[in-house]
């Protein structure tokens, strides 16, 4: 028999862990299962022919909110090509209406509820041997017009399940690898789906180091743990970071942690971690305690703002702060104290998402006590609720777009940090000034190169008639010319540098002490690949100093060197000159 375990990926680079994890559990007894990976992208044509063209017994989908529409019909339409195969899902999106899903769909076999290793190899059994459906845990199926379940299957031991990559990874080069180190969530977050397990499960830490191990000698450039709370045992995390530094290797791990159980000690080894080894993605959700209260999820933020703070200073760990917009109790006013309180921590990436009523979460049970509107489909965001209207949502949608292009892109560095002072660290304040202009200059209607960014910038800050215009655009300037060489300026951002300079500039350039100071690799002689590693830009103020707003005018040359990357955001090294 012949078996097809595939999905709809949101994005190329992604990989499905949850279908390799089910095929490495059954592979063993029964040989005959394929992978395909496809993504919502693809045309349904060439997905269906390409399953078609596998003559499958059955086809197992992996499901969540963003490829179920295109599932189901994909799996209407391979039903009337290959009417004998059977056709199972499973995932989270199919796992908490099991019954309703295949009374709507007929062109569904069964439906695997909670985790599918057991239940797909039960099954496999059972078609084998025509044995009995109603011995299959977990398993919602079909007899005549009937259709039922079977109830919950018992949790497997997870090092139970082999490890997914042992027979290679051809199949996922350029693209992003998880891996699970654990199963569950301590936590009872009324928004996460997570909340259901009862209970966590560990792999052994020897099982997890000879994984990741496999990982690093491999050369993967970067692994995503799933796991939902990966410091929720301290000891055992505190082991893992020591074993991968201990490792070395240029394989770049992504963790989940929570902030407020970080202890002293793990900091103390996270510091020794040599930067780009490791990723924290951490949810803060809010800092209104009532919304915190409300949505179950206990944070002492004091103690996760001195933690977060701790790690970012030490500028060898990308730092991820979570928010979400849509919470119980949320306002506006309150989500613009969220987000100023996050970005006073200075992470390097904030994401503020948007909230969605999952399907078996304790929210959406509870819609109508918060009084939501919510898209009848999928990903089943909120629209407006008790506490906020859909007119502020829609205005947070737009904050939540400054945010990623002028903060998140680290682009803009230097002004953005410069802006923030200007507006006394109110950061909510200076997106919804962003967020305005664009809408006035019909900005958000247009595609913008990254060179036109810089020029919108520049727009902004002159129409905004700040004090500090002049010392700001230089700073636009020195963001521009640390992120690439320059070639063709942003117009208003062109050099100002005179003759005189210009010929200092040569005559620091000819001489070869200068260039062994400054330039790797610099043997005596100057050829042009040594040109594109660097370049020299003469300021009106010394941009380099961070209180760069409280000096005066000073003529300040700066050399950028491509070639040295420094810190965990790998930006360009550079060097104030004393031409």
């Amino acid at each position: 028999m012949k078996t097809l375990l595939t999905t709809l990926n949101s994005k190329f680079i992604h990989s499905n862990l949850a279908i390799r994890l089910i095929r490495a559990y059954c592979i063993e007894d029964f040989p005959g299962i394929e992978l395909a990976e496809y993504t919502i992208n693809d045309r349904y044509e060439k997905v269906i022919s390409d399953i078609a063209r596998k003559r499958p017994d059955l086809i197992g989908f992996s499901c969540y909110i963003w490829n179920i529409r295109e599932t189901l019909d994909i799996a209407a339409t391979i039903k009337k090509i290959l009417p004998e195969a059977k056709i199972i899902l499973g995932g989270p999106e199919v796992s908490y209406d099991s019954v309703e899903t295949m009374t709507k769909h007929p062109c569904i076999d069964y439906i695997a509820v909670g985790e599918g290793e057991q239940i797909l190899y039960d099954l496999l059994r059972c078609m084998k041997s025509s044995g009995d459906l109603r011995n299959v845990a977990g398993l919602t199926w079909r007899s005549g017009e009937g259709i039922h379940f079977n109830g919950h299957p018992h949790d497997l031991p997870l090092d139970s399940i082999p490890f997914p990559y042992y027979e290679g990874l051809g199949d996922l080069k350029d693209k992003i690898i998880y891996y699970e180190t654990s199963r569950g969530c301590p936590y009872r977050c009324q928004f996460c789906l997570s909340s259901n397990s009862k209970r966590v499960r560990f792999l052994s830490l020897d099982r997890i180091k000879r994984d990741l191990k496999f990982f690093i000698d491999a050369g993967v450039p970067q692994v995503k743990l799933i796991d939902r709370t990966f410091n929720c045992d301290p000891g055992r995390a505190k082991e893992i970071f020591s074993y991968l530094i201990s490792l070395g290797g240029n394989t770049n791990f992504h963790f989940e942690i929570a902030g407020d159980i970080i202890d002293d000690e793990t900091i103390s080894i996270l510091k020794n971690a040599p930067a780009g080894l490791f990723q924290f993605e951490a949810g803060i959700q809010s800092t209104n305690p009532h919304t915190l209260k409300a949505v179950q999820r206990m944070t002492a933020l004091g103690k996760l703002e001195k933690n977060i703070s701790e790690i970012i200073k030490n500028d060898n760990i990308h730092v991820h702060l979570d928010l979400i917009a849509g919470l119980p109790e949320d306002d506006l006013s309150s989500m613009a104290r969220s987000v100023n309180a996050v970005m006073r921590l200075r992470p390097h990436r904030l994401q503020l998402g948007f909230l969605k009523l999952l399907k078996g979460s304790g929210l959406r049970s509870n819609a109508r006590q918060y009084e939501y509107k919510y898209t009848d489909y999928p990903p089943y965001e909120v629209l407006s609720s008790r506490s906020i209207s859909y007119d502020d949502l829609a205005r947070l949608k737009l904050i939540e777009e400054m945010i990623e292009v002028y903060y998140n892109s680290h682009r803009f560095d230097k002004v953005m940090a410069q802006l923030f002072k200007i507006y006394n660290d109110d950061a909510f304040r200076l997106f919804g000034d962003l967020s305005r202009f664009w809408l006035d200059r019909g900005y958000f209607s247009r595609s913008h190169s990254n060179h036109d960014l810089y020029v919108i910038m520049r727009e902004f800050i002159e129409s905004s008639q700040m004090a500090s215009a002049n010392i700001l655009l230089d700073c636009i300037l020195f963001d521009y010319c640390r992120h690439a060489k320059p070639g063709r300026y942003p117009a208003g951002l062109e050099p100002k540098a005179d003759q005189r300079t210009k010929e200092r500039i040569r005559q620091f350039l000819s001489d070869d002490d200068n260039l062994k100071k400054y330039i790797k690799g610099y043997e005596g002689q100057f050829p042009k690949q040594h040109m594109r590693k660097i370049h020299i830009e003469v300021f009106r103020y010394p941009v380099e100093r961070d209180d760069v707003l409280g000096c005066g005018r000073a003529d300040t040359a700066i050399m950028f060197c491509y070639d040295q990357r420094v810190g965990v955001l790998r930006k360009a090294a550079f060097y104030k000159l004393d031409l």
